[in-house]
């Protein structure tokens, strides 16, 4: 396995661990759910990516880690007068966004190929 696979892995097991604890500290509802479907589809479409060009979406990771940290902890403990569901909607909005461009740039690049 190279190098850049190994730091790959270490990296979105710890974004899978991060969006586990930051659902988890949610108390259980719809809302959470669908947060839930946003990190799936975050972690799988980096994965994707990683099989066309691993350096990219490692780059990627630490940049979802980095915005999934600040705004997952704010949800966890800045959610006082409502202010929960502006960040649990940063965190959706951005996790999906995110997700999207991942997965049109990934497929450019793999037509780009064939």
């Amino acid at each position: 396995m190279k190098l850049i696979d190994k730091r790959f892995w270490i990296a979105w097991t710890a974004v899978a661990m991060l969006m586990v604890v930051v659902t988890a500290q949610c108390c259980f509802n719809e809302d959470t759910v669908i947060l839930g479907i946003a990190y799936a589809l975050s972690l799988i479409s980096t994965w994707l990516c990683h099989r066309i060009r691993p350096k990219a979406t490692f780059s990627n990771l630490l940049v979802m880690f980095l915005y999934n940290t600040i705004l997952g902890y704010n949800l966890i403990f800045n959610n006082h007068g409502g202010a929960g569901f502006t960040w649990w909607f940063y965190l959706l909005l951005l996790n999906g966004v995110h997700s999207i461009v991942l997965l049109i740039y990934t497929s450019c690049i793999y037509i780009k190929k064939r």
